[in-house]
């Protein structure tokens, strides 16, 4: 979708309150007042000196006249000429009735210290350090005569010119310190006010775009938005094809022209974002190698891109240009800029979604359906199953397969395989040459429809029927980037099958892929919830379920089933003496070595602390006496290695059997637990044995 080049007018840019005038407000109303008093002070002083008594309003109702005027001189004329003429007739005054009040008897010796501050107030340290040493030598000078006809000690004259100097500088100083902490202020309101106006603008896009507007109305919202807050004079929204090409889709104040043209692989900033996928600036646009001709033509100095992305694809970039010579754009208006892009990629990417889902709608119904119905199945044999059931729903099936891919050892396992209705074995095969070791290691599905007697390289035959299928579609199961995979269907009649039935079953295996490790990793979560983290072996509730139906079967079948139950002798020495590290590595030594005595059908579980128990199918109690005594004596003479040193840990145990001890898991439990502590009772490192379930403790067998 491509957008014609709009208005030709910028839009106006966001301009925050300022908010030092308001405190040069204030600094000139002090002024106005302070002033007001030294006219005040002197008139009065003045006056006095005449033997005058004059009405408070008669001099303060000019004295405010005269400062007032003076000030709002100053802000029309240019107020540093008239403000430093003003002091200096200040000045002037405080001096002279300084001179007719006796010179250091003079009480308008305090008035040159509001000057300094209005000084200070007008101009900073600098003046207000110069305005000490202008008032200091005009109080000498004013005084000086007078000093010899007073009473005071020498040293008062230049006292006080020092202590004009020294608050001159003083003012000054803490002058310049608030102007720096009001610049400090409008400087970070100005940025809480640019930030509050940029929330707003975000705010008022995303409105806009969740009340479902288009893209065209997007696009066009996300430009004005720019160019609002960026204050900048183009905006380019550049975006990628079907075929990858990256088009000009929509502008603001840019050529006509541009919009809908195929940018080139190298030309604008909007390939070097894309490129990079990231964020980029630059504040001399003229002088950049791969500028488009059109935004070059528009004069632009600063100009930033940002790409626009879809997950993990690039699928356009976002510009904006400003034509002002010596802007920039900052970190801030980067960060803004970003902001639109994750919003504007989001549209994008649902509107090619979107269009995509329409364009196959009616294709993708049906299969929708089926990749719905996978995902609710957690079992993989029921899960090969259900993709078997919904593939002979779409496609003619007389043989299917679903094969796994085991890259540990480059093996594949027909898990799952069909021939006219009936489910052959499972079983496993190399990588070798073949069709279906040829689509997982190329990731590509393959369609064969046989002619005559024409055979597929490295083609073997499974299942039951010594027929060959005529026609045959292996598709890859891809996870990620990944292939776990392939299924197969395939057909005795000659070309049952064309691409429409090879791109449904590659959807199917998708669905199937995603279903398949949502199996894989249900599983794993069930063995985790089932498993000692420490040990590995199966824990309490693991060992409940299993002997539950182990003592089941074994009642059902009328077969032997032994239980043995073993502690251990030493852990809390182990423990107290090296550590615990070493408690739990003796643990796992024990584990190992109940692995290693014990055939692939016993069942291992860490029943609770140091206490295991071992379930041992078809096993009389007898053997399983010989099997504690074999497991005994393995743990006695393979001590665990610490530092260098052997740490010898014995174990005791109990063996009880089924029906001998009980039909029921709590029987069996309390039997061997209670031949196990007879073990114990024994002095350890022994083996005991459960008498029959009427046996009373004391009649336990010893071995």
């Amino acid at each position: 979708m491509q957008l014609s080049a709009s208005t030709n007018k910028r839009r106006a840019s966001f301009s925050p309150p300022d908010p030092q005038p308001r405190y040069a407000r204030l600094a000139g109303i002090a002024v106005v007042l302070l002033r007001a008093v030294i006219v005040v002070a002197c008139l009065m002083l003045a006056l006095s000196r005449l033997k005058v008594n004059p009405g408070l309003i008669t001099t303060v109702a000019p004295a405010i006249a005269v400062s007032a005027g003076v000030w709002l001189l100053g802000r029309k004329l240019g107020h540093r000429g008239v403000d430093t003429a003003a002091s200096a007739l200040d000045l002037g005054l405080i001096s002279i009735c300084v001179y007719l009040g006796g010179g250091l008897a003079s009480e308008a010796y305090a008035l040159y210290f509001i000057e300094l501050v209005i000084i200070a107030l007008q101009h900073g340290a600098i003046s207000s350090s110069l305005g000490g040493i202008l008032s200091a030598g005009l109080y000498a000078a004013a005084a000086l005569p007078w000093s010899g006809a007073l009473a005071v000690p020498r040293w008062t004259l230049p006292y006080r010119c020092g202590v004009i100097l020294f608050v001159g500088g003083g003012i000054g100083l803490v002058s310049q310190v608030l102007r720096d902490y009001v610049a400090q202020l409008a400087s970070s309101r100005e940025k809480l006010d640019k930030r509050a106006h940029w929330d707003q603008v975000l705010a008022r896009i995303t409105r806009k775009i969740n009340s479902g507007i288009g893209l065209r109305a997007t696009l066009e919202l996300i430009l004005d938005g720019g160019l609002e807050v960026l204050d900048g004079d183009i905006g380019l929204v550049a975006l990628k094809d079907r075929q990858g090409r990256l088009v000009a889709s929509a502008c603001r104040n840019l050529p006509p022209g541009l919009c809908s043209r195929k940018l080139g692989r190298n030309e604008g900033l909007v390939n070097v974002a894309i490129a990079q996928r990231q964020t980029v600036r630059i504040s001399n646009y003229a002088s950049f190698d791969a500028a488009i001709p059109e935004v070059a033509e528009e004069g632009l100095c600063a100009l930033a891109a940002t790409p626009l992305m879809s997950g993990p694809d690039c699928i356009g970039a976002l510009a904006f240009g400003d034509k002002r010579q010596g802007a920039s754009y900052t970190a801030e208006d980067c960060e803004f800029l970003e902001t639109l892009g994750k919003q504007l990629s989001v549209v994008v990417g649902n509107v090619h979604l979107l269009e995509e889902v329409r364009r196959r709608a009616d294709y993708l119904s049906t299969l929708n359906e089926i990749s719905m119905s996978l995902t609710s199945v957690l079992e993989r044999d029921a899960l090969f199953e259900k993709i078997y059931r919904e593939v002979c729903r779409i496609i003619s099936v007389d043989a299917f397969f679903v094969a796994i891919y085991h890259a540990a050892n480059r093996e594949i396992e027909m898990a799952f395989l069909m021939d006219q209705g009936v489910r052959s074995p499972s079983m496993r095969f190399g990588m070798e040459s073949g069709p279906t070791a040829n689509v997982i290691t190329s990731g590509q599905a393959l369609l064969f429809n046989r002619q005559e007697d024409e055979m597929m390289d490295g083609e073997r035959r499974v299942g039951h029927d010594d027929d060959v299928t005529s026609s045959v579609i292996i598709v890859p199961m891809r996870m990620g980037a990944h292939v776990v995979g392939a299924i197969s269907a395939q057909s005795y009649t000659v070309n049952a099958y064309g691409e429409e039935e090879k791109d449904l079953l590659m959807t199917i295996a998708s669905s199937a892929a995603i279903a398949l490790e949502n199996a894989r990793l249900y599983q794993s979560a069930r063995e985790t919830s089932l498993t000692d983290d420490l040990t590995g072996l199966g824990n309490y509730r693991y060992f409940c379920d299993l002997l539950d139906k182990e003592i089941e079967r074994s009642v059902r079948h009328s077969t032997p089933l032994s239980l043995v139950m073993l502690d251990c002798d030493c852990l809390k020495h182990i423990n107290d003496r090296y550590g615990h590290a070493i408690g739990d590595a003796h643990l796992i030594h024990l584990a190992d070595t109940m692995r290693a005595i014990a055939r692939k059908s016993d069942i291992l579980a860490r029943y609770a602390g140091d206490e295991f128990m071992i379930i041992l199918p078809n096993t009389t109690q007898v053997d399983g006496v010989a099997f504690a005594e074999r497991l005994r004596a393995r743990m006695e003479s393979t001590p665990l290695m610490v530092d260098g040193s052997p740490v010898t840990a014995t174990i005791s145990l109990g063996v009880a059997s089924v029906p001998a001890s009980g039909q029921s898991v709590d029987a069996l439990v309390k039997a061997v637990d209670a031949a196990m502590y007879e073990a114990k009772r024994q002095g350890k490192n022994k083996v005991a044995q459960a008498c029959d379930q009427d046996s009373t403790r004391s009649d336990l067998a010893r071995v």
